[in-house]
């Protein structure tokens, strides 16, 4: 396992727990000293959230278009509904 494979697999095992068992991990990985230096430092960094690539992709300032797909998709491929 390399090491880019296992950051990338603890960065999905983390964003599944709970808020709970995330407190009981960080909980645990103060109590190593070699994490727990790195806890300390990085708790004064800002959150980082990540941000849905696709997310607003389908605006289109229109309104509810789910109520005229149908009409929508008849004109994009020129049939009637």
């Amino acid at each position: 396992m390399t090491a880019g494979h296992a950051h990338e697999e603890l960065h999905h095992l983390v964003d599944r727990l709970s808020p709970d068992q995330a407190r009981r991990l960080l909980r645990l990985v103060k109590t190593d000293p070699e994490l727990a230096e790195t806890v300390d430092e990085e708790i004064d960094e800002p959150v980082r959230r990540r941000r849905l690539s696709i997310a607003g992709i389908g605006a289109s300032g229109e309104g509810d278009l789910s109520e005229r797909v149908e009409n929508l998709l008849a004109e994009r491929f020129n049939r009637s509904v």
